[in-house]
Formats: C-alpha cells, structure tokens, sequence
C-alpha cells in the first residue's frame, strides 16, 4: 500500500481536517498536529494505520520528541544509590511482616502480626504539575518545516494527593488542587497542612486500629 494515490489521499485528509483550523490572522497556514490514531478512525475500513504511516513517511513527514529542555533523573546518583541499598531498603523489609497486604481482587490478606504492634498502611505522597500549554510528547513533523508551539508553559496546576496500595486514600475531599505560578507554588506548610487537616482524618476512619506510613520525596520544598 505505497501508491502514490494514496499518500495523497492521507495528505489531502488532513490538509481539509486540521490546515482550515489553524490560520493565523493574516491567512497563513501554521503547522497541524497529526494524529494517526484520529486518521485510522476516520477511514478505517479504507486503509490500516500501518498504511497511513507509511503515507506520511513517504511525505517527509516524521514522528519525533518534541523536545523543550533536559530532564535528568536523580535516581542513578551515588549518593541515592547508597542511600536506597543501605537505609531505605533494609528498613522497609524490617516492616514487612506488620505490612498490611491485599490480594488481586483488591481484598485484605488475613495474616497474623508481630504481638504488641499495628498492621502497617503504606502511604505515598503523590503530587503532579501540569500546565495549560502542556502538548504531545511526540508529533508528526515535516522534513522542511518546524512546529509552532507556544514557548510559556502557561498557567500551571499543582495536584497534591495521597495513595494507598489500592488506590487513592478517600474518605473525604482529601486531595489539594493549586494553581501555580510567579510566586504561588506548592509550599511546606501547605504540605503540613494537609495531611493533618484531612489525610490523618481520613485514614483513620478508612483503617481503624493501623498505623501508616507515610512517605515523601525529598524536594527543598518539603523540607521545613
């Protein structure tokens, strides 16, 4: 399926699709993003997304990261290294026989404790940061042509929540939802805050009579 009809066909479909809905003031036509997968729907019984791949290809067109800074990744450090191996490690597997376990169908596994302690909940801090003009990591780009995109991250959201081994910690309106940027971030006291106004709260009317344990990164804002 490499007919020159048909890379045509795939071309003039997205040209009609996405090139009338992105045109600047002046009539000018800026660069689409192109979804294979909305291609693949849209003629399906046509051709396979195989095909249309292939099509765009033939036409210059590339998948590619779109690439806006470095990101390197702390955990392959020395120091992290020695610190998971020689302290987090050892000290997680020393708790193993109070943690509480689930099985596959999500239901508590009955097990006997150590006497004279708490079965033990584990708890991660789970925050994310998301931004209005975050797009796809990766697009279909032309061989002489170069994406628009626009280079602010735009207005940001930070969403700081708590997890459990089965999912989200619930019993109530747990999960903190701010809007950040300039000087508006995600602090360490906003972080104390929560987990003593309504994650403590919650999880002792969720596990009566256990003990959690709470875990956090170790970002500088946390650090108080």
């Amino acid at each position: 399926m490499d007919s020159a009809g048909l890379a045509q066909a795939v071309t003039n479909y997205w040209s009609e699709t996405y090139l009338d809905h992105h045109q600047n003031e002046s009539g000018e036509n800026l660069l689409p993003i192109i979804s294979i997968a909305r291609v693949h729907r849209r003629i399906k019984k046509a051709i396979s997304r195989r095909s249309a791949t292939s099509s765009l290809l033939k036409f210059e067109w590339n998948w590619k990261d779109v690439k806006r800074g470095i990101y390197k990744d702390g955990h392959a450090r020395g120091d992290m290294k020695e610190y998971c191996s020689t302290i987090y490690l050892p000290r997680m597997q020393s708790l193993q026989s109070q943690m509480m376990e689930w099985n596959a169908n999500l239901k508590i596994i009955d097990k006997s404790y150590p006497p004279n302690s708490h079965p033990i909940v584990f708890i991660t801090h789970d925050e994310c940061t998301f931004n209005s003009n975050d797009g796809r990591k990766k697009i279909w780009i032309h061989a002489n042509r170069a994406p628009i995109r626009k280079k602010a991250r735009g207005q940001g959201l930070c969403v700081s929540d708590f997890l459990t081994p089965v999912g989200r910690l619930v019993g109530g309106n747990i999960g903190e939802v701010l809007k950040c940027g300039g000087d508006i971030w995600w602090t360490g006291d906003l972080l104390l805050e929560q987990p003593k106004e309504k994650a403590s709260p919650a999880f002792e009317t969720a596990y009566p009579g256990c003990q959690g344990l709470w875990a956090f990164d170790n970002a500088k804002i946390h650090q108080k």
